[in-house]
């Protein structure tokens, strides 16, 4: 019988009992690996578990925790290895091990798991310690891989030549991500699937082979691939998340008119940009109650499919892109093929531009899309495009004199407006609110009392006209105006 004990005498291996000491005398049914949080479905009950420790986290309540499932779970004890993510076995886990009598021993990173096995599996079995150390070496490349970021092909070719098999990783949408081969390729019909959980998101890892089925053996394999596959979409992600967060604040910081040419292409350059390129502002408004990331996913695919550069980032309410493009004409072809695409959002176009000029293609297309339609321009902006290149100032000043203190009132506001849009045909805006034309001509006379003007006198129509298309000049660049 084969107890912890005698795993941390083995000679040469100078393993180190640092938890649960009253637990050594343990009987280890077998070794396994395995950097999961949670290994425990995988597990029988009475293994002796190897770990570099990518899967117990990084707070005191999850290593806590992490001790609890595995002691609560049956298993003979743990094997931490260190100097891969931590450089000693954390001390939350150390003291919850010692308070549930779990032995856990510390491996030297010298040490690779491959020799404990080998020393443990010598009392233990002949053909199955020759899988196991196979098994092990496999798992020891998949995690140098891993910790090295040599991406999901070279995950996938580690696996797929150990077991001459075709491997494809699918998102969750069921793309293909990434797909490799072994000594020939092999169709996926009737293939061997096994998720892949990432942050919430589930991939699907298919697996085929000819001639032979998948065995024990194989899909021991197969899980240390699905382990190194999950903790690099996951490093993926993360990585995805800051870069759009950047690339948010880029574009943030181009609408407010923050940055100089010079800053304005230094950032453009980190995102892989040309900084002396022309590039178009594209903002994609999400229907059917969709977010904005998913639209962002949409619309990059879209424009992935027809190689188009771009940055993008997302809000809760929609995507943003800057996409690359030589002229006017192609950028809103391009806009009209990404909406017919997708049929899934809203999208507005700002004109071509370079450097800090994209401030002012993003405020374009902003107010773009509150023209309406599928997809609206800066073509369609009229009055807007003269009174966007205004400073705020003279905008504010000019609401104020002509609105007074009708501006902070939605309704009148929205009765001038549905009246001056329909070219103060006055039963067609009664229509249009949904009011009697008496109750209409009723606001426009509070219209008059509080700012001395009303749409029937020509030259003051002008006015109002402008003033209601100021504000909407103002909302565009800095968001809607609260009003009363």
């Amino acid at each position: 019988m084969l107890t912890v004990r005698d795993i941390a005498a083995m000679p040469g291996l100078e393993l180190a009992v640092v938890a649960g000491a009253e637990g050594l005398d343990r009987s280890v049914s077998w070794l396994h690996v395995s950097e999961l949080a949670d290994p425990t479905p995988f597990l029988e009950g009475g293994e002796f578990l190897l770990t570099t420790g990518l899967g117990v986290g990084e707070l005191a309540s999850t290593q806590r925790a992490y001790a609890r499932r595995l002691a609560g779970h049956g298993l003979a004890g743990l094997g931490f290895g260190t100097g891969f993510g931590f450089a000693e076995v954390p001390a939350p886990l150390v003291e919850e091990a010692d308070r549930l009598a779990f032995p856990v021993l510390s491996v030297p990173y010298e040490v690779p798991f491959v020799a404990i096995t080998k020393a443990a599996f010598a009392h233990l079995a002949g053909e199955q310690l020759e899988q196991q150390t196979r098994a092990l070496e496999v798992h020891e490349r998949l995690a140098e891989a891993v910790i090295r970021g040599r991406g999901l092909h070279s995950l996938l070719a580690v696996v797929c030549n150990h077991l001459d098999c075709s491997l494809a990783l699918l998102d969750e949408h069921g793309r293909v991500v990434s797909e490799r081969h072994g000594r020939r390729r092999i169709g996926f019909d009737g293939a061997l699937e096994l998720p892949v959980v990432a942050g919430g998101e589930v991939a699907t890892l298919r697996a085929a082979r000819e001639g032979r089925p998948f065995g024990e053996y194989d899909r021991l394999v197969l899980h240390h691939g699905q382990t190194a596959l999950a903790f690099e979409l996951s490093r993926r992600r993360a990585v995805s998340l800051a870069e759009l967060r950047l690339a948010g604040d880029l574009l943030e910081d181009l609408e407010e008119e923050r940055l100089d040419d010079r800053e304005t292409g230094r950032r453009m350059a980190a995102f892989g940009l040309e900084p002396e390129g022309s590039y178009a502002a594209l903002l994609a408004v999400p229907r059917n109650g969709e977010t904005g990331e998913e639209v962002r996913r949409e619309v990059a695919q879209e424009l992935d499919r027809r190689r188009v550069r771009y940055l993008s980032t997302a809000r809760r309410d929609r995507a943003a892109f800057l996409v690359e493009t030589a002229d006017e004409d192609e950028i809103l072809g391009l806009a009209e093929q990404v909406a017919k695409a997708g049929r899934r959002a809203r999208v507005g176009v700002g004109r071509p531009a370079r450097g800090r000029g994209l401030g002012r293609s993003l405020l374009e297309a902003r107010a773009a899309l509150d023209t309406g339609g599928d997809v609206a321009s800066y073509r369609d902006l009229g009055s807007l495009d003269l009174l966007l290149s205004l400073p705020d100032a003279a905008l504010e000043a000019y609401v104020a004199r002509v609105l007074g203190s009708a501006a902070d009132s939605a309704r009148l506001l929205e009765s001038l407006a549905a009246l001056l849009d329909s070219g103060c045909r006055w039963s067609d805006a009664a229509e249009t609110l949904g009011v009697h034309r008496h109750t209409l001509r009723y606001r426009m006379e509070r219209l008059r009392e509080q700012t001395g003007r009303h749409p029937d006198d020509p030259e003051q129509r002008m006015e109002l006209w402008l003033a209601v298309k100021a504000r909407q000049a103002l909302a565009a660049r800095n968001g809607p105006t609260p009003t009363g």
